[in-house]
């Protein structure tokens, strides 16, 4: 298969895009936030969350995008 590479725009800036980010995503990331463990200070100090009755503690998982790049340097992809 014969790969053309083109130019993405991910619409990151666009108004209904920052506006959902700010008013939808960001106070909903931080009320999970608030369930989450916390390190503080140069020694780094576990800070457990303090939950309401029933609330269960949220345990981030991250992703590395490591392979983003996977198929950059090639015309053909299989």
């Amino acid at each position: 298969m014969l790969v053309k590479k083109g130019v993405y725009m991910d619409g990151h800036e666009r108004s209904d895009v920052v506006h959902y980010r700010n008013h939808v995503f960001l106070p909903l990331m931080a009320k999970y936030k608030a369930r989450m463990v916390h390190y503080e200070g140069p020694g780094m100090r576990r800070v457990e969350p303090v939950l309401a009755e029933g609330e269960k503690e949220i345990i981030p998982q991250f992703h590395d995008e490591s392979s983003f790049h996977v198929n950059d340097q090639t015309n053909h992809a299989w």
